[in-house]
């Protein structure tokens, strides 16, 4: 009943008012322009609203072939260089860009109101559906190769490629996934401090999403250890230790999830557009103090 009342609350926003700005990233193998139907129709539904969908490198090539610390290094000061941004905005991920958007927000303490990612890859991605998305010649670096220094330093998924075989090696050799996620020995408590900060955090996951492996990483689920069964959430590390303040945000009403049934290219596209103005876009609907 919280919840609900949450988002009815939300659909209330005076015309009047100015809507909070909204920043998309995109997924890999993809640019900018791939998010310009979600943005056309987020211009509709509230009118006025300032949207910018964020462009890595060059966008195709860049997306999978920048590591993820530079791309979030990217992100930030894109986003910190726009002025219409610096009173606070809303902020979506795509895919990788899912990733990229949470890892923007622990490190760049970004002024996000409402993080909301669509089919993302929190707990990361492991097995062949994924590798279809790289060019032939990068996949058998990633599957067979992730975690050696050099394919770290140049292949974006293998910084979070999760080998539930290898979970000793993935916390301590790849670069980017078990960092943001607090995996580390030693935790950064500016990225759960700045978690916390956030009104809502808001995730999806397809149960059709045939890139996706698993497919639960979008509700931030992954590979039990030496195992290809999901874990459940509230058997993870990331609740039952609350790493980056899942636990609490759960706890607190502002963890929301919800469940598309479209493949994984249609999910920021005309076959889930239902979906999206129906549970998504009541999180849009908020305007700047």
């Amino acid at each position: 009943m919280i919840r609900l009342a949450f988002l009815l609350a939300l659909t209330t926003v005076a015309s009047s008012s100015m809507y909070r700005p909204i920043v998309l990233m995109h997924g890999i193998t993809s640019s900018a322009a791939g998010m310009d139907e979600l943005a056309g129709w987020l211009r509709t539904s509230f009118p006025g609203v300032y949207v910018i969908s964020v462009e890595i490198g060059n966008g195709f090539d860049d997306s999978f072939l920048w590591p993820l610390d530079k791309q979030v290094e990217h992100f930030c000061n894109t986003v910190l260089a726009d002025e219409h941004l610096r009173q606070g905005f809303n902020l979506l991920g795509y895919s990788q860009g899912s990733i990229i958007a949470r890892g923007a927000l622990e490190r760049c303490s970004l002024p996000v109101h409402n993080l909301i990612t669509l089919s993302g890859v929190h707990q990361g991605v492991f097995g062949i559906p994924y590798l279809l998305k790289l060019p032939a010649q990068f996949r058998e670096l990633v599957s067979k190769y992730a975690y050696e220094t050099p394919v770290q330093n140049v292949i974006s998924a293998a910084n979070y490629w999760r080998d539930p075989d290898q979970l000793d090696r993935f916390r301590s050799h790849c670069h980017f996934l078990p960092d943001i996620n607090n995996e580390r020995e030693v935790r950064n408590e500016t990225y759960r401090n700045n978690m916390l900060k956030l009104n809502a955090f808001v995730m999806t996951y397809s149960d059709i999403d045939e890139i996706i492996s698993p497919r639960h990483s979008g509700l931030f689920m992954g590979y039990a250890p030496n195992s290809l069964h999901v874990e459940t959430w509230n058997n993870s590390r990331q609740f039952t230790e609350d790493l980056i303040g899942m636990r609490t945000l759960w706890e607190q009403g502002k963890l929301y999830t919800f469940t598309a049934h479209v493949k994984h290219q249609d999910v920021p596209h005309a076959p889930n557009k239902d979906f999206l103005v129906q549970n998504i876009f009541p999180f849009f609907n908020n305007t700047l103090p």
